[in-house]
């Protein structure tokens, strides 16, 4: 249970993360005011985005 606390304490603090998730929200909320996007892309995207993040945590550090 404490290595899922420390992965997820991990994940949330580390600049890398943060800023991904920063672009794609302004990306979507910049793509929303001209061309509304359907909430399934939304999720979709920021599934990605978790998934990429987490591929390159245990990948490249």
């Amino acid at each position: 249970m404490n290595r899922i606390v420390n992965g997820f304490k991990d994940y949330l603090t580390d600049w890398k993360n943060l800023l991904t998730h920063t672009l794609i929200g302004v990306i979507l909320l910049f793509i929303a005011l001209f061309a509304p996007v359907s909430p399934y892309l939304r999720i979709t995207f920021v599934m990605a985005v978790v998934v990429f993040n987490l591929l390159r945590m245990k990948y490249l550090q």
